[in-house]
């Protein structure tokens, strides 16, 4: 199915209309001649999900970059946190943020490494002096959010989130997030506000509806909560979770036959969904915590 249209996600808010693989290419050369060709080749290794490769050329390529550019070590660091390798990752951010005091993303994975270590409040003054030094970055913002929602201060969170929207108000995932902490404030009026907007920008991401379903439901307004999971499932009709979603919002809506309709289709749900599944119950009310 196509995104959908802006005629649809306004009905839906009742809105006035006015090849992965694992080996290293054979044409790939082993050692890159420059640190640029090397970054690419990082890069290239890294899109391909051999992470081994990556790190090899990123490391090749910060012995061949000058001291004072920490771009490739930023890379490497990236490399090594996408493999699992935090500690290794969270060294590398280190050396980047010693050669380099003002890169906001060496401090952005120093934090998200301690957010992994569970050090919240280390993590918090990290991103906290990144934001310092650049007020307008969106994407501080929105680390720090993250960072204050980790650490158990959603409010505080939502305030960080709410700059990250204003800083760059076309960006959907920014939408959504600060939909996502008003779910957990339990303010669902204006989690709708948020969700919109981000649907509005990003009509073909299913997820966006499935957190917008919660939000309908907590409002007492089932038909758009169950009308969002299908517009969600219609967009990946292949995801048994939403046809589980649906069961449960139909059941519980008294629409026992047509939710019979979806068990088939809801029983084909893995552990992962079911845990999904549960989350959204919960989130709904349904389920208990």
């Amino acid at each position: 199915m196509s995104d959908p249209t802006f005629r649809t996600i306004a009905n839906l808010f009742a809105v006035p209309l006015s090849p992965d693989t694992d080996e290293e290419s054979p044409a790939r050369p082993r050692v890159g001649r420059t640190a640029a060709e090397s970054d690419a080749l990082g890069t290239a290794s890294l899109n391909d999900g051999n992470f081994e490769s990556a790190i090899r050329y990123f490391r090749k390529a910060v012995e061949q970059r000058d001291s004072s550019d920490v771009s490739s070590r930023l890379n490497l660091a990236g490399a090594l946190a996408f493999a699992g390798q935090v500690p290794q990752a969270y060294r590398q951010y280190q050396l980047a943020l010693e050669q380099n005091s003002a890169s906001a993303e060496a401090r952005f994975g120093i934090s998200d490494a301690l957010r992994q270590y569970g050090r919240f409040s280390d993590a918090i003054q990290v991103i906290a002096k990144a934001v310092e030094m650049d007020p307008t970055s969106p994407h501080g913002h929105l680390k720090l959010a993250e960072a204050l929602r980790d650490a158990g201060f959603p409010k505080r969170a939502l305030e960080s989130a709410q700059r990250a929207v204003i800083a760059k108000p076309d960006d959907a995932y920014y939408h959504y997030f600060v939909g996502d902490i008003l779910v957990e404030l339990r303010r669902f009026d204006e989690a709708l506000d948020s969700f919109q907007a981000a649907i509005e920008l990003s009509p073909g991401d299913d997820y966006l509806y499935e957190r917008a379903a919660v939000a309908f439901w907590q409002c007492n307004r089932r038909t758009e909560a169950i009308k969002a999971i299908r517009l969600a499932s219609d967009l990946d009709p292949d995801k048994a979770l939403y046809h589980g979603i649906l069961y449960e919002f139909l059941f519980e809506a008294g629409l026992k036959e047509e939710s019979e309709l979806e068990r088939a289709s809801a029983d084909r749900m893995d552990e992962y969904d079911k845990e999904r599944l549960m989350r959204v119950l919960i989130d709904c009310g349904i389920e208990e915590a």
